[in-house]
């Protein structure tokens, strides 16, 4: 069972299952591009439209590996607004240019779905230049889709998470159920809000509702950012945090640019300069539970 992730030929064991592109349950990554400071590809693929993968070649592995570690240090978070990552998929290969390196689905199964080398168009940032910096993980998640009164995309008459005798768990379709690899698998959000179960927070101007993630993608997503650290150390194990205010803010960043480490889509884009305003991962992610992994991760390496 594979439990690596991969970057020009380099491997990390992150201790839990991924499912790489090549394997027969992997998603390919419909819209890959090159980066624009790394040299290790045939240039016109960073901005041309998206081609076979048998296309996308590192020359270099050694040379595009410590162009990498030079050049990529964030990872950027998303929610998926989508039921799994099989449905995720799905509207990735319906769009001529987005991707997203890896996808988490509800039952933590991690999938890698290129090189890290490349480029996926998830997160401009406001700058424009946020792909070039970042790798991406689409966490699935419903969002606000996952109550009936705001549903835009998939209308429903019911909040899809119904109460039950043992707490919230998400109604999910049948097609989208039977995708999901560890099976059968029940969606239950990590952590409720009271009665009503969502989390409900200002990111960005607007408010977002949502469940939480389960407790299953916040172990995976953990050890893969720990992993993501050993294979490209500028990614820090590092989230935003005001320590004045002991908060973790969920507004644009500041230093967005600048900060090296783990954050979320919201932290990088806010719409100020005509791009879509973002707020995921949104107001249910734990961003103290990261927090507090990392600290521990990093002073175990400190104590060898």
């Amino acid at each position: 069972m594979n439990q690596n992730i991969i970057a020009c030929e380099q491997i990390v064991d992150i201790g839990t299952r991924v499912v790489s592109w090549s394997e027969k349950e992997g998603f390919l990554c419909p819209n890959p591009r090159g980066r624009k400071n790394c040299s290790q590809h045939d240039l016109p693929l960073n901005d041309a439209p998206s081609q076979k993968y048998k296309n996308y070649k590192i020359k270099n592995s050694q040379t595009a590996y410590l162009e990498l570690t030079k050049n990529v240090h964030q990872l950027v978070l998303h929610y998926d607004v989508c039921y799994t990552s099989y449905h995720c998929h799905q509207l990735m290969e319906e769009s001529p240019f987005k991707g997203s390196h890896f996808y988490l689905d509800v039952d933590g199964t991690i999938f890698q779905t290129c090189d890290l080398y490349w480029k996926t168009n998830t997160a401009p940032a406001d700058d424009r230049k946020g792909n070039e910096r970042a790798v991406h993980i689409e966490i699935s998640n419903l969002s606000w889709e996952a109550l009936a009164t705001q549903s835009e995309y998939y209308p429903a008459k019911k909040d899809k998470y119904k109460k039950t005798g043992k707490g919230w768990k998400l109604v999910l379709p049948k097609e989208y159920k039977a995708k999901i690899l560890k099976n059968p698998f029940t969606v239950v959000p990590n952590r409720i809000y009271g009665d009503r179960g969502y989390f409900s927070k200002k990111i960005n101007g607007k408010i977002v509702r949502m469940w939480d993630f389960t407790e299953q993608q916040y172990e995976s997503l953990i050890k893969l950012c720990i992993g993501l650290n050993k294979l490209l150390p500028a990614i820090k194990l590092r989230v935003p945090f005001d320590k004045k205010t002991g908060r973790y803010p969920l507004d644009r960043l500041k230093n967005y640019s600048r900060f090296a480490g783990v954050l979320g889509h919201c932290h990088v884009q806010n719409g100020s300069t005509g791009l879509e305003c973002k707020y995921d991962p949104g107001s249910a992610f734990n961003w103290a539970r990261l927090h507090r992994a990392f600290n521990k991760a990093k002073l175990k390496n400190k104590l060898g």
